[in-house]
């Protein structure tokens, strides 16, 4: 006798398997269910029958019907009786005296278009209203809004929109949209253009540091600390010093760091410029007559914070007798809009006349840059990019700045 194990997703297909196997002879023995896997993927096995065939038996009329596959008993549909399809109604005859005549329309209508929607429908109305819908919807598809942004449509709310992801105020923005809006009514192509050309009106910026004919060009940069002064001025004295070739000398007030003075000893000493160090305001005078052959002075102060009337007391003092030429209030760009309006407060005292700012590359978003140069008007002089010397900083250009802060808008 032949005993044979088949597994199948179904017991037809486990028929059919047996039938082509050991043929119509062959006998069930026994139908069992598998565990069904956890992780299985596809038609796995559900069901193992098993089958046997006595090959050695005489073909005989056997207390077993044969295996016949297209008859699977259970397995199979019941046919039910074919039901005769219903009668179809006779049709009605529609008499001549019940047909309506249908009066021909005044108008003939044409197929092609001769004129426009007015001359056609005589509907100046509906005209006017689906002109207004089609603004409105040009307006929504531009914001992608159902509400004009800040009162603003089509591509002003467009414009609008950049000034906000930006992160530039509700107010400057709307005044921005205002005044471009007073130069063109109807944008064309070239608004973009028009656009940022109303930006950089509002970002002021100084221009070079230009040398005096008779004294050197003094320089101070003041600020609160971590702010980076320092390196600022590294950067600004190696590059006159390399790349302008003008004699470059460094006074240095900042005594309360640790380490502060041997740090700028041995930039300046890489660098080969002056180095006066001074640790009170009497010795300024001392200072700038050892520079007096030099071009340009830049004077390194201590970072003061502008809450501590006491230290600000004490950097006024210093810089009363330096007697700067210009004095750059340099400002963390990763600083919040708050914090830098009140710095520039209390820094005003000090005769600031520059904002420097650094650290541009630590943020995403300058918003905040622009609303404090808008708000306040003084200049901005440099903008420094990264911590390399001399290479990460940059003189101020209202265009390239501008462009800078549209990158970080989401359009």
């Amino acid at each position: 006798m032949r005993i044979k194990k088949y597994t199948a997703s179904s017991m037809k297909e486990a028929l059919l398997k047996i039938k082509q196997d050991l043929g119509e002879d062959a006998m069930i023995l026994k139908t069992s269910k598998l565990p069904k896997k956890m992780f299985s993927f596809g038609d796995q096995p559900i069901i193992e029958v098993t089958a046997a065939l006595d090959e050695n038996a005489q073909k005989k009329p056997s207390q077993f019907s044969p295996l016949k596959v297209s008859d699977p008993g259970i397995y199979s549909h019941p046919k039910l009786p074919k039901k005769p399809p219903p009668a179809m109604p006779a049709p009605r005859i529609i008499k001549r005296e019940e047909i309506v005549k249908v009066a021909p329309p005044a108008t003939p209508v044409t197929s092609g278009r001769t004129g426009p929607m007015t001359d056609r429908f005589h509907f100046p109305e509906l005209h006017e209203d689906l002109m207004e819908m089609k603004k409105l919807l040009a307006s929504i598809l531009a914001t992608g809004e159902s509400t004009a942004a800040g009162g603003f449509a089509g591509p002003w709310a467009v414009l609008y929109k950049r000034l906000i992801d930006s992160e530039i105020k509700q107010d400057f923005a709307e005044a921005l949209i205002h005044k471009s809006k007073n130069i063109t009514e109807d944008p064309d192509e070239n608004i973009n253009n028009k656009f940022i050309s109303v930006l950089k009106e509002s970002f002021p910026v100084s221009g070079p540091l230009v040398l005096k004919k008779d004294a050197p060009l003094v320089v101070a940069m003041v600020g609160p600390t971590g702010a980076g002064k320092t390196t600022t001025i590294a950067k600004l004295a190696s590059y006159c010093s390399i790349y302008k070739e003008n004699m470059v000398s460094v006074i240095t007030a900042d005594t309360y760091r640790i380490a502060a003075i041997e740090q700028i000893r041995a930039f300046a000493e890489i660098v080969d410029i002056g180095l006066q160090v001074i640790f009170s305001p009497e010795e300024a005078y001392d200072a700038l007559e050892a520079c007096e052959n030099d071009d340009i002075v830049f004077v390194d102060t201590a970072g003061r914070s502008q809450r501590n009337k006491e230290h600000m007391r004490e950097l006024e003092e210093f810089l009363e007798a330096l007697k700067p030429d210009e004095t750059h209030l340099v400002l963390s760009a990763t600083t919040k809009d708050s914090d830098l309006r009140d710095t520039i407060k209390r820094y005003k005292d000090l005769k600031i006349n520059r904002l420097l700012f650094t650290k541009l590359d630590e943020t995403a978003k300058l918003g905040n840059v622009f609303n404090t140069v808008s708000g306040e008007g003084i200049p901005v002089s440099y903008l420094t990019v990264g911590q390399s010397v001399p290479e990460d900083i940059e003189l101020a250009q209202p265009g390239r700045f501008i462009r800078r802060l549209l990158e970080g808008s989401s359009l």
